[in-house]
């Protein structure tokens, strides 16, 4: 099939990493929207044909990954037996190359121990805790097929409060980087759709001050205490009517169950129905509201904790955040669906009553809230543009969306390798990570 240039990159670059003596785990870090089950997909079936008797087992914690990947795989090798184990899909089926569910396969994983590729998809969720369903299917694994290569994608390479899931830090699994793309690289390519973050009205913005902290996010109970609220709904939904007119197809992520429920009935009260879709809704309701939100019947959804991954919405033109979060990864996945192309429209609005923006930085800037969390928050991440309400990087020099001037060039370290504003005095840039060539003298 035809790749574009960075999915060719990607796939040689797999290709060496399996082929390579050493390493035995390694990550691909691709934007939402970039084709990374193309990739994976591509990268099987070259692999096949030089080791026809490769065995290789595709992990993903839902059946509607697990089945993308079966379907995907499926168009990319039509001669392949691709078995397909889970549950949820009424099919248990070992072949050679089988996609599977985490939680079916850890139960059928003594029986089927032997692997020499595991591909492990949104391998973020790969907790660095021993006792957890992947880490008992890989560790299962390894002691049958000791050669086993491990090869994990995803668009967030972090965990909330243990950092980066790959490299030398304790809590890493994935020992290596073994390729990755930014978002600005491929907004720039012209390969996934630009996002557009504006200012919104403060009075749909949730209190959260008195909310507690526990170890990953915030307290659900003391968030929906704040969030659940008649008038800050109204709020939010008043802002959105008045920035969109209803007319981009839209997704509202709700804080809870209860906030939901008053989104769907003040959504209806104006006139549009946008069903809610939560946990408990029935699968095939859910299917159905989807189906008919991509075919054009449905202009917009209300979702409790469900659409942040496995869900591909290329119509998705507008994104409503009405929860606040500390998962810095949740957030990145809620605004990932906003990130594929589609011929009606050319930019994804952003509008974040979660704060989240504040909390982690813009898109291509997004990183983990850890332990320092109070001091991470009292350093501005972002800035307003005057002019046209964008919400942009506090060291953008001028407005990307309008061009008006925001920073003089004195108060920014620029890169020299992507071109991104960086603090007047920092080592290295805060999107690539290149050493900051300017200021190489203060740190030698």
């Amino acid at each position: 099939m035809n790749l574009r240039p960075y999915q060719k990159e990607a796939v040689d670059a797999l290709l060496l990493f399996y082929l390579q003596q050493g390493t035995s785990s390694g990550l691909c870090v691709l934007p939402t929207a970039s084709g990374k089950t193309v990739i994976f997909s591509e990268f099987i079936r070259q692999l096949v044909e030089i080791k026809p008797a490769t065995r290789v087992l595709i992990l993903a914690h839902t059946q509607e990954i697990v089945a993308q990947n079966a379907d995907k795989l499926q168009r990319i090798c039509p001669q392949a037996d691709i078995g397909v184990c889970c549950s949820g899909l009424g099919r248990k089926e070992i072949k050679p190359i089988t996609s599977a569910s985490r939680d079916t396969i850890y139960c059928e994983i003594s029986q089927y121990p032997q692997w020499d590729l595991v591909i492990v998809d949104e391998a973020h969720l790969i907790s660095p805790d021993e006792l957890t369903r992947y880490k008992m299917i890989l560790e299962s694994i390894r002691l049958f097929s000791s050669d086993v290569k491990v090869i994990g994608f995803t668009a967030t390479p972090f965990r909330t409060v243990h950092g980066k899931i790959y490299g030398e830090e304790e809590a890493a699994f994935f020992s290596s980087l073994i390729f990755r793309k930014r978002i600005d690289e491929l907004v720039n390519s012209g390969y996934i759709c630009p996002v557009h973050a504006v200012k919104v009205n403060s009075a749909g913005i949730a209190d959260t001050s008195t909310v507690r902290v526990t170890k990953h996010d915030f307290n659900a109970t003391d968030l929906e205490r704040v969030t659940v609220g008649q008038k800050l709904v109204e709020n939010i939904v008043t802002d959105w009517l008045s920035k969109t007119s209803a007319n981009m197809p839209t997704v509202f992520y709700a804080s809870s169950v209860a906030q939901g429920e008053i989104f769907e009935q003040l959504l209806a009260e104006q006139g549009f129905h946008y069903p809610l879709i939560t946990a408990r809704t029935p699968k095939q309701d859910r299917k159905q509201i989807l189906n008919d939100f991509d075919a054009g019947l449905l202009d917009g959804i209300v979702n409790v904790a469900t659409l942040t991954t496995g869900w591909d919405a290329p119509r998705l033109a507008c994104i409503v955040v009405a929860r606040p979060t500390l998962s810095a990864a949740l957030f990145m996945q809620i605004v990932g669906r906003g990130l594929r192309l589609h011929k009606g429209k050319t930019e994804t609005l952003l509008l974040d009553y979660g704060q989240n923006l504040s909390r982690f930085g813009v898109l291509e800037r997004v990183r983990p809230v850890m332990e320092n969390r109070r001091e991470f928050w009292d350093t501005e991440q972002v800035a307003v543009c005057p002019v046209c309400d964008s919400i942009v990087s506090v060291y953008q020099l001028d407005c990307p969306f309008c061009t008006e001037l925001l920073k003089s060039e004195e108060d920014i370290s620029v890169c020299y390798e992507c071109s991104a504003g960086n603090d007047r005095n920092a080592q290295f840039c805060e999107v690539c990570g290149e050493e900051l060539e300017e200021n190489k003298v203060l740190f030698s």
